[in-house]
């Protein structure tokens, strides 16, 4: 399980926005978004630049991916 924190999320609607940007990622399973704490969680192998690319291409900004 990795955990992406993500800037730019303020609603429920952000929430729904990044789950599907990051679940529509190929190699990315199991998407979880924390609205509150901002950040998701999720499964799989994908450059981080990918991720930050996609996310981006939204308005979002991705700050950082930890391993768990």
């Amino acid at each position: 399980m990795k955990k992406a924190i993500i800037e730019g999320m303020c609603c429920e609607g952000c929430a729904k926005d990044v789950k599907a940007i990051l679940s529509n990622i190929y190699g990315i399973s199991n998407v979880e978004v924390d609205l509150a704490n901002g950040y998701a969680l999720f499964e799989g192998y994908v450059a981080t630049q990918v991720i930050a690319q996609a996310l981006a291409a939204e308005g979002y900004r991705l700050v950082d991916i930890q391993k768990l």
